[in-house]
């Protein structure tokens, strides 16, 4: 709780944590990931073979962080619209002429569940965080997702929804929990999977692994601009079925 509080009181001079709940469309993006892009060069171009023990174990415990280019493709009938929006670096579109550029998603790609928190909400802490912007470095949507052993987790994300949003009715044809929630400016889309994970608590000398099976709920909590949806709309590109249709 303390260390909530603490990242409350700091975001405004740092950054390093995006507070949901104060989330607006005016949330730089690439300012947000700039210094952790850098610091993920930094540790890419290092070489951990010439750090000692300490230095060596900090590199790789640090979250690492990835940026992408984002255009509009073709679906050619593979997808319910003319086009879609996709990395100029997938492997389904990289082959492919992009129609025209988009923005730029940026993801993280190394991460500590336990340790690392990028974003919270209702004291709910994420260490997992995507962000999007397009080319005028406007936020379009967000990805927080966490494997949670907590039972109040969902509890307290659901928590904020109610007090601050109103629910969307959706199809849900998948096997998740997926509610669909909205406020002036933004969709969330919060899924939750129950499920079990081996969790390993040591090594004996030989190499065998001490673990146990433990309860956990993988959340996943999306954010879409409403700018952006309408975008989406306007240039006829494929979005999510979870969307209301409006």
């Amino acid at each position: 709780m303390i260390l909530l509080n603490l990242f409350y009181a700091c975001q405004s001079q740092d950054s390093k944590v995006v507070l949901i709940d104060k989330l607006d469309k005016s949330f730089k993006v690439a300012r947000f990931y700039e210094p952790k892009l850098k610091k993920t060069d930094e540790l890419l171009s290092s070489d951990v073979k010439k750090m000692d023990k300490k230095a060596a174990k900090k590199a790789l415990e640090t979250a690492m962080f990835a940026k992408d280019t984002l255009a509009f493709y073709k679906s050619n009938g593979r997808l319910p619209s003319e086009f879609y929006v996709e990395s100029t670096n997938d492997w389904m579109s990289r082959k492919e002429k992009p129609v025209k550029y988009f923005g730029y998603a940026y993801s993280t790609v190394a991460y500590d569940e336990e340790k690392d928190t990028l974003a919270i909400l209702n004291k709910v802490a994420f260490p997992s965080l995507g962000m999007t912007e397009n080319n005028k470095g406007e936020f379009v949507y967000l990805l927080a997702t966490k494997t949670s052993k907590n039972k109040n987790d969902v509890t307290n994300i659901l928590s904020f929804l109610k007090k601050n949003c109103t629910r969307v009715n959706i199809e849900d044809q998948s096997s998740e929990k997926v509610s669909c929630w909205e406020d002036k400016n933004f969709y969330y889309v919060l899924s939750a999977t129950d499920e079990k994970k081996e969790e390993i608590l040591s090594y004996d000398q030989s190499g065998n692994k001490n673990s146990k099976m433990v309860d956990v709920t993988d959340i996943r909590l999306k954010i879409y601009s409403k700018d952006y949806v309408q975008t989406m709309r306007n240039e006829k590109a494929y979005l999510p079925d979870f969307i209301p249709a409006k």
